[in-house]
């Protein structure tokens, strides 16, 4: 059984980091999403994009592998 590290919201849709693995990636994914929005924002903005949606899909399927989702 793999480890948990984010827990189905109380109340609404989604999932919420419930272990340190949980809060560092989520922290991670926060800071790099701001580098890049410092780096590439302004001036690639197609760059910037790319980036954010290869960095979402990455975070949300880490949520998905670690959660312990309802069946």
């Amino acid at each position: 059984m793999s480890p948990v590290w984010f827990g189905q919201k109380r109340i609404g849709w989604g999932a919420r980091p419930v272990s340190w693995q949980g809060w560092a990636l989520t922290a991670l994914y926060v800071a790099l999403g701001y580098a890049a929005a410092r780096t590439l924002a302004a001036h690639h903005v197609a760059l910037f994009v790319t980036a954010l949606v290869v960095l979402t899909a990455g975070y949300v399927l880490v949520v998905v592998g670690t959660s312990s989702g309802r069946s």
